[in-house]
């Protein structure tokens, strides 16, 4: 759930890994179409289709412990951050099912408590660790192609300060490089 950097990220990431069918979910289009460019197998654009629904014809029929009909997705990543998330996964998890939350959560966020028992939901915080860049690099490299993808703008060195705008504008950028030209000492 969630189309931005981060999200994509763990989807290239979920691929590699060998991970049989990643379905992305966003908002934008535009964001969908690029999760496709990077190798999801699937989009969802939650803006206009029902989450469960969908992941139902993708994944399966199950349920949770009480015997409801959910979708039989087994993991939900978190790359949004927003309580509609977890409000949809709380109502989507079939009995067993893993929330994985990577996204910064907004203060105040409600959480279904109720909801998660009636799954037996599991969530698990996860954060990057500097150190992990290390285990990384390889694949970064092997497969720069599509993480690529993930970069929206690149901007000369001479122009830092516009790199600065687009992080800062919501919306405005994915990922923001800055180049360093020869011509520029």
């Amino acid at each position: 759930m969630g189309a931005g950097p981060i999200g994509l990220g763990a989807a290239i990431w979920l691929k590699l890994r060998g991970v049989e069918h990643v379905v992305v979910a966003d908002v934008i289009p535009s964001r969908l179409e690029k999760a496709l460019a990077v190798g999801a197998d699937a989009v969802i654009d939650s803006a206009q289709e029902d989450v469960a629904e969908r992941l139902t014809e993708l994944h399966g029929r199950s349920a949770n412990a009480l015997g409801q009909p959910r979708p039989g997705t087994d993991i939900f990543i978190d790359a949004a951050g927003v309580p509609v998330v977890f409000d949809t996964v709380v109502r989507s998890a079939k009995w067993g099912a893993k929330l994985v939350m990577v996204a910064v959560q907004k203060p105040g966020s409600e959480i279904d408590l109720g909801g998660m028992l009636r799954s037996e939901l599991t969530l698990v915080a996860s954060q990057g660790y500097p150190t992990e860049i290390f285990e990384v690099t390889p694949d970064l490299v092997e497969h720069q192609e599509r993480f690529a993808k993930l970069i929206s703008h690149r901007v000369p060195f001479a122009q830092a300060d516009r790199a600065f705008e687009f992080a800062l504008t919501p919306g405005a950028a994915e990922k923001v490089v800055v180049t360093l030209d020869d011509d520029e000492g």
